[in-house]
């Protein structure tokens, strides 16, 4: 049997992390009047399904439920629920009808959009909509129409506890690392975190590093946030090495987020001193990489990124830290715009020139700055712009090569 269905929760109060969420949902069945409809949002694995059926399992409310991204059309969806939106229950106090992924439904099905709105309108009992991505532009009528409440990402703390609960319900040892480990990589996901437990823990009486690792941490979209506790914590190099090869972007960006966070995570200057002695070798084999075009040294580049914690002393850091992006990636993304232009400037000066962009950068852009500031340059016309001659540097004549027409910021430009 899965454990995400042997261990779910009984009571929506059980649901971690959720308690704010559910007590706002409860608030809104409270005061629901009809023409009003429920949107619940969030990653996947957080809990919205699953709330709204322990609240109508503990109020003896009858669930109608039916999954948007499955019934595409309105002639589908007015099948499955047009009636039981106006049918008394039987044998339970009311009813909610529930219409899962509704961020599923094609755009080219226009009807269907149009099918729930009418529903939400004319319903007797409370509609609930579930979405992951609520501000996609086929749902902006639906959301006019509809309360939102979003679901938070649930807490890497209160996924851990609940991992140490089913792993202590099945009599399996565990390290305490390695149920944070998972925690974090679960990204918020508690349906995704129980899953990976489960299949690292299959036929294993304890839990370890070794389970970790050859879980091979499923594929999913994490960010840097939530992989660096794990690079700077980790006792295990092969842990550390395969979460980097694994990260959504490349070891290059990944050593700069460690190097600029190095300082945030140790405290000890010995600790310090350790950790930046490694980064640095890692260092040296990145350049190699870069001048020898030989990839190999990327893998040793890599084991020693991930080492920047092996023989760490100090107690590591329990609680949030607050990382920050490398300032070289933020100084790059400030600059896009002037780099950009500064490639048009090469281009449109290597067109006159007939060399690449590079060698414009490397062999003309050094010898025009020197123009440009000597006293002798300068032939300026007030309507045509500056007037450039390239043959004081080149082999070829005037003719051979003519003007070249720079504007006042272009100048300026060559000269920063």
């Amino acid at each position: 049997m899965l454990w995400v269905e042997k261990y779910k929760p009984a009571k929506s109060s059980d649901m971690a992390g959720q308690g704010k969420v559910i007590s706002e949902i409860r608030l809104w069945f409270d005061k629901w009047k009809p023409g009003k409809g429920l949107l619940l949002s969030g990653q996947p694995g957080v809990g919205k399904t699953l709330s709204v059926e322990l609240l109508c399992k503990e109020n003896d409310w009858l669930l109608m439920r039916m999954n948007a991204s499955d019934s595409r059309s309105s002639d589908e969806i007015k099948n499955v629920l047009g009636q039981s939106t106006k049918m008394k229950p039987l044998f339970h106090k009311t009813k909610v009808i529930l219409i899962d992924e509704i961020d599923g439904i094609s755009p080219v099905e226009r009807g269907a959009t149009r099918a729930i709105i009418e529903i939400i309108k004319r319903s007797s009992y409370p509609v609930v909509l579930i979405a992951n991505d609520p501000w996609i532009s086929k749902l902006r009528a639906l959301r006019t129409l509809c309360t939102h409440i979003k679901f938070p990402k649930v807490s890497t703390p209160s996924i851990a506890k609940r991992l140490k609960h089913i792993l202590d319900a099945e009599g399996i040892e565990y390290d305490e690392d390695v149920i944070k480990g998972l925690a974090r990589w679960a990204n918020g996901d508690m349906r995704s975190a129980v899953i990976d437990l489960q299949t690292a823990a299959e036929g294993r009486k304890k839990l370890d590093e070794d389970a970790l690792l050859s879980l091979g941490f499923r594929e999913r979209e994490t960010d840097m946030f939530s992989i660096l506790p794990t690079i700077f914590r980790c006792k295990r190099i092969s842990v550390a090495k395969k979460l980097i090869w694994d990260a959504d972007k490349d070891a290059d960006t990944v050593f700069w987020w460690i190097e600029n966070n190095i300082s945030v995570e140790f405290s000890s200057p010995t600790e310090l001193q350790r950790a930046y002695d490694t980064l640095s070798k890692a260092d040296i084999f990145r350049g190699l990489v870069s001048k020898q075009q030989n990839w190999r040294f990327k893998a040793y580049m890599v084991d020693l990124m991930a080492a920047v914690s092996v023989g760490r002393r100090e107690e590591p850091h329990h609680g949030w830290v607050k990382y920050e992006p490398p300032k070289k990636i933020l100084m790059m993304a400030a600059n896009k715009g002037e780099r950009a232009e500064m490639r048009e400037l090469h281009q449109k000066i290597g067109e006159y020139t007939h060399l690449s962009n590079k060698a414009v950068k490397t062999q003309l852009i050094p010898y025009l700055k020197m123009i440009v500031k000597s006293k002798r340059f300068a032939k300026t016309n007030k309507e045509s712009g500056t007037i450039l001659s390239l043959a004081a540097f080149s082999k070829k004549n005037d003719e051979q090569i003519g003007n070249l027409m720079l504007s006042e910021e272009e100048i300026a430009m060559i000269v920063a």
